[in-house]
């Protein structure tokens, strides 16, 4: 009963460890989301664009919506208001920003909560699938629940003990 309760122990600390470092992971990509958007608004001469490239970088947390939230609409109000060159400029910067999002996420969040990054991708995009977006962000951290019970079982199997 005891060896039972230590193992829990385990996944419990394993999984606290884990969700703290996906939260590191996540606030990385927000300043990474910042720069990238406050750079691209900056050379397009977009208004307010350092403060803008903050909002975005906070709705980016929100799985699948995100910086669209923002970057899409005032894409399209640029093209029906004629402005056309910023509404090009503005759907480019989004572009470039997802694609390097979608590139870096599981790469960060895979080293950052000890998961390899095809595995996270998996676990991501099969969380979104099954759950819609709230599954991006459980379908990490199931992950990391999984990675726990693993690694205790092979110990286990190694024949090491939880008598800690």
């Amino acid at each position: 009963m005891d060896n039972k309760r230590n193992i829990l122990k385990q996944i419990m600390d394993d999984t606290g460890k884990g969700i703290k470092a996906y939260i590191k992971a996540q606030l990385i990509l927000m300043v990474i989301t910042f720069v990238i958007t406050g750079i691209g608004l900056t050379i397009i001469d977009a208004p307010y664009p350092i403060m803008i490239a903050l909002g975005i970088a906070i709705l980016d947390v929100i799985p699948v919506l995100g910086a669209g939230l923002v970057m899409i609409p005032w894409s399209i109000i640029s093209f029906i208001t004629g402005q056309n060159e910023m509404g090009t400029n503005l759907a480019i910067v989004y572009i470039v920003l997802l694609i390097l999002r979608q590139v870096m996420e599981p790469k960060i969040v895979g080293n950052k909560i000890g998961i390899r990054p095809l595995y996270t991708f998996i676990v991501t995009i099969l969380g979104a699938t099954i759950m819609g977006p709230i599954g991006v962000i459980l379908g990490p951290l199931i992950a990391i629940v999984i990675n726990s019970i693993i690694k205790i079982r092979n110990n286990l199997d190694k024949g090491d003990k939880y008598d800690k």
